[in-house]
Formats: C-alpha cells, structure tokens, sequence
C-alpha cells in the first residue's frame, strides 16, 4: 500500500468523526438547552439571560432554553453546577464578572473558571455606578476623597455582596487613593439601596439598572460610574478615571459552557448571540440597563476571561481578599 493511500485511510475516522460532529451541530439542539444563572430573578443579568435565550429559542428550531436561577455563593453555586454537567451544549451558563471573581475570593472552591469552562459568546459590557444618600454632603470623588481621609473608616459604603463586582471596585477605590471606607455587604441590590435610603449608610455601589428609577426619582444621588468612559445613558456621570487615569472596572455578561462541549456547537451558538445583538429590540434593551452589546468571537471572549482572571486573582492577593 502506497503512503499516500495509507494516510488518506489513517485520516478518514477523524474525518468522519470531524464531519459527525458538523451534522450534530446543524441538528442542535434535538431538546430543551438549560440556562443556569446565579443571581436571584429581576435583575438585569436574569433579564438579559431571558431575552437572549428566548431569540436563541426562535433562531434554534423553537426548542426552549430554560433559565434556572440558583443565587448563592456570589454565583459560585450555579458555576459549579455547569462546570459539572455533561458537555453536550444542553447546559449553559450565563455568566458575568462575578463568576470569575468568585472562585478567586472563596478558599474553599477548585473551580478555575479559565480552565474549566469555555467561552462561547459575550453579550454585553456596563459600568457599576457609585451613588449617594441625598444628605450625604461630599458630592464628588475628590471631595469624597478628602472626607475619608480626614476621617478614616467613617464613611460606609454599601454594596450587593461579598466578591462581586462592586466590591472589589471598592477595593480597588480604595487602594488607589490611600482611603479607608466601611464596607457594608447585602444579600443583593435592594436591601443595599433600600439601606443608602434610609441614611443607614452613606454611599452605594451598584448598577446601572438597579439605580436609575430612584435617581429619575431623585431619592438618591449620582456620583461616578467605573469605567473609563461615560455612560450613554448617564451622560452627566462622570466616569471614575476622570480623578483616577487607567480607572476601568466593567461589568460582562455572556454565555459560557463546559469546558469540552463541541467546538461546532459553542461556534454555532456563538454566530446565533452575534445575529441577535442586532436587533433593534435587544440594542434598545441593553442600553435601557445603561449596558452596550460586545460581541465578538470566542477566542477574544475566551482571553477576556483569562485576563479578568489574572487580573482579580492579583487584586485578591494584594488586598488578603480570599476567604471561605
């Protein structure tokens, strides 16, 4: 037999499996996908998962994709459970910063987010927004600066949980100007703003999404958001690193899954989230929450990981973060 005959017959099973996997994909999915989220309903990453699994749904055959929430553990309940489920595209995660921070901050955790799951497409990127009680009298973040300096640990800040994205963009505040602030952790968005209300604490870190009622209602104040620019929707905000050049602290969220489903399927869904940030629909609803759609490919999502990865991993060494 020639060596050319007997590598074209080496090559035909990985052909063929290569060519099975394709068809599987193009038939995906045959039955319900599960979509696990780990924040408790209402909110806009539990929003932003419905509206993308419902259009994922349409464009899919109408096979449903069920979102589950199971809160806890600064979503590190609901990571753990996709990064166990079978890798077959039929689990999903919709993920967001806090499901990389998690595992970073709770000691007690194996998870490496990194190595354990695989990107498969970002929807969107927002800043957290810094609020305050409407008696509270510094109004800017020099001026904020300057009073928790003159009195360390007097001003309390709350935010909506342990290890999540406000936190440690408090911590990172924090470290940058030298300031020391009381941090008040809740178990969610409400009850810390509810808290910022009543004058139980002094300023709030939050969403977008989560403040823009009561600051239409003006019964509490802007501040700063933390990214590098302004938000579209808060356009008199200013942005953190105006005070604070290279100040930049996003909030993403998108789809993740396990870590070995089919590379076919993950593309697959991937071109599908791509098609439907552009609905006029789904752009308007995004940036209702003060959020812009992202998008890309799974590689850029998957490095976006890994540099958050990297990037909170050391933020958690320098301030003795890690707990659990």
């Amino acid at each position: 037999m020639s060596i050319a005959r007997r590598s074209v017959l080496s090559a035909a099973p990985a052909l063929l499996l290569g060519a099975a996997r394709g068809a599987a994909a193009q038939d995906y999915p045959t039955r319900p996908v599960r979509v696990i989220i780990g924040f408790a309903a209402g909110g806009a990453t539990d929003i932003m998962a419905r509206l993308l699994s419902s259009r994922l749904s349409e464009r899919l055959g109408g096979q449903p994709f069920v979102v589950e929430n199971r809160p806890g553990a600064g979503t590190l309940l609901a990571a753990e459970a996709v990064a166990r489920a079978a890798p077959d595209g039929y689990t999903l995660m919709y993920a967001s910063s806090s499901t990389v921070i998690t595992p970073l901050i709770n000691r007690s955790s194996t998870l490496n987010v990194p190595r354990d799951f695989a990107a498969v497409a970002i929807a969107q990127a927002s800043p957290m927004i810094l609020v305050a009680n409407n008696d509270f009298p510094a109004r800017t973040i020099p001026e904020i600066v300057a009073m928790a300096k003159a009195q360390p640990g007097r001003i309390t800040i709350s935010h909506p949980g342990i290890g999540g994205i406000n936190h440690l963009s408090l911590a990172i505040f924090m470290q940058r100007t030298g300031t020391e602030f009381t941090l008040v952790p809740f178990n969610g968005n409400q009850p810390s703003l509810n808290a910022l209300m009543r004058g139980d604490v002094n300023l709030a870190s939050d969403s977008p999404f989560a403040t823009r009622g009561l600051l239409e209602a003006n019964r509490i104040r802007p501040v700063a958001v933390t990214t590098a620019r302004r938000s579209a929707i808060l356009p008199e905000v200013p942005a953190f690193a105006e005070y604070l050049p290279g100040y930049d602290v996003p909030f993403w969220s998108g789809f993740i899954a396990p870590r070995a489903t089919p590379p076919a399927i993950l593309d697959r869904l991937n071109r599908e989230v791509e098609e439907i940030l552009k609905l006029p629909d789904v752009l308007e609803r995004l940036r209702s929450f003060g959020a812009e759609p992202v998008g890309g490919s799974r590689e850029s999502f998957q490095r976006t990981i890994e540099e958050d990865w990297r990037r909170w991993g050391e933020v958690v060494r320098q301030l003795g973060l890690q707990g659990g």
